[in-house]
């Protein structure tokens, strides 16, 4: 149970850092099913193409491939982002600015953290364009493969 504004106000801070960490391992994960759904779709088709001639649909199947596992890569690029701080620099900033209770350590840690959430927050909907143009790119391969085959 809290006990104070500032200890509440912290706390809802540091659960917003620990969701980003969680946004990003789902983003992550889903990035790489993506990935491993198009490197399958592709493979299959591969399989069925060999001794054929390539046709159009084939040819942008094997673009929607290429593009789909290069935003699906991207997106599980590692990226700069701060989900963690280290409480010794609480520490110096309350020798600096003189802290001497609780309640105006929370309200410093909270100062520290907010402006990260924000930075973190609009990589991770970078994250999450670069995922979806990946799923739409996969669609669009498997759509484009099996007019390719059915053709």
């Amino acid at each position: 149970m809290t006990d104070s504004i500032e200890r509440l106000s912290f706390e809802l801070t540091a659960s917003a850092l620990l969701e980003q960490e969680r946004a990003l391992t789902r983003l992550r994960s889903g990035a790489g099913a993506v990935l491993g759904a198009a490197s399958i779709a592709g493979s299959l088709w591969g399989t069925r193409a060999a001794g054929h001639s390539l046709d159009a649909w084939a040819l942008l199947a094997t673009l929607a491939f290429a593009l789909c596992s290069a935003s699906a890569i991207w997106a599980l690029l590692p990226r700069d982002l701060t989900l963690w701080f280290n409480g010794d620099a609480l520490l110096a900033a309350g020798d600096v600015r003189g802290l001497h209770d609780v309640a105006d350590g929370y309200r410093t840690a909270c100062d520290w953290i907010e402006p990260y959430i924000e930075v973190n927050r609009r990589t991770l909907d970078r994250l999450a364009s670069w995922l979806t143009v990946a799923c739409i790119l996969l669609a669009a391969e498997v759509v484009l493969q099996t007019i390719s085959i059915v053709k």
